[in-house]
């Protein structure tokens, strides 16, 4: 009981401390197996785990599969077994079972990643669409606004009612639009301007956005960091009203999250294949190797090294 807690726990807390991990449950297998349907795994962003879905040749094909769900964002279901491969379907990744343990599972990998964060700054009514859009689109909403109230935003995760507090919401990964909108302008730009988020917007007009920047510019902020802005923020829609502007803003964000996630391709991992049984090795994580002739022999077990290095006593213990 208390490891089955233990599974939940660090769950639950991985997820309040929004860290990427993985859940691995085994939900079918063939005997000789120590792992069960409903033994769980708790995978890391790095590599470490917690729990027990197998040892031997099936962890290092699951903590190496993790970390490509991890990468891709996709759940997928992993067959480790000496029978015909499901090389037709989708969502399936086989691995032929050779050790001499064998047996078979299937494991459910299942990622569980950050939201992206949408920084919103105004309490205007595109403000107030923007969050409601960004919340449908499975975005964490951060808004922030003196006058920013839950009433205002019920769908937002965080509200921030001191801007001197916006930047440490910000990084690399964000989307921030500010959505002043005549309402603390100025104040709102100078909260944001200077950081380096993945989207940075301005719902203004180029009259009035002409205005803020040589205002920004009097300050001390540098051509470089203004460059960075978007405005007018949103894809051309023909906009005219409020929603429609709400709109062309979350489809441009929209766009660009599903732009980047398209060219973040998984690494290769290296593998090799073990010589003796005939798994393949994360070269990068392998335990058992030889060298001959200066070139690395990778093993997936100590038995299968044991083999290549001794052949004659090996064959004669057996």
């Amino acid at each position: 009981m208390y490891f089955v807690n233990s599974i939940q726990d660090q769950f639950n807390e991985l997820l309040r401390r929004e860290e990427p991990f993985v859940l691995a449950t085994v939900v079918a297998y063939k005997s000789p197996q120590s792992a069960k349907p409903g033994s769980k795994a708790i995978i890391k962003n790095d590599g470490s785990q917690i729990g027990w879905v197998g040892g031997g040749c099936v962890q290092p094909i699951v903590l190496r599969e993790a970390k490509e769900a991890l990468q891709t964002g996709k759940p997928k279901l992993l067959t480790i077994s000496p029978d015909a491969q499901r090389e037709d379907w989708k969502g399936v990744e086989s691995y032929r079972m050779t050790c001499e343990g064998g047996g078979s599972l299937e494991i459910y990998l299942e990622p569980f990643l950050p939201k992206p964060q949408l920084v919103i700054v105004g309490r205007s009514p595109v403000a107030q669409t923007v969050a409601h859009l960004g919340h449908l689109l499975d975005f964490k909403v951060v808004v922030a606004d003196p006058e920013a109230t839950s009433e205002s935003f019920p769908e937002a995760d965080v509200i921030l009612t001191g801007l001197d507090s916006v930047r440490s919401h910000i990084d690399d990964s964000s989307y921030v639009v500010v959505a002043t909108m005549g309402n603390g302008d100025e104040e709102g730009l100078l909260a944001v301007v200077g950081t380096r988020p993945k989207y940075l917007g301005l719902v203004a007009s180029e009259k009035k956005s002409k205005g803020l920047f040589e205002y920004l510019l009097e300050t001390g902020t540098t051509p470089e960091d203004i460059g960075v802005i978007t405005c007018p923020a949103g894809i051309e829609l023909g906009s005219e009203t409020l929603p429609e502007i709400a709109l062309s803003v979350a489809a441009e964000i929209t766009r660009l999250r599903r732009a980047a996630a398209a060219a973040e391709k998984p690494s290769e991992p290296k593998v090799a294949i073990d010589p003796i049984c005939g798994m393949s090795v994360d070269i990068e994580n392998a335990k058992y190797t030889s060298v001959v002739n200066n070139e690395t022999i990778y093993f997936c077990c100590l038995s299968c090294k044991a083999t290549f290095d001794h052949p004659q006593i090996t064959q004669i213990n057996r």
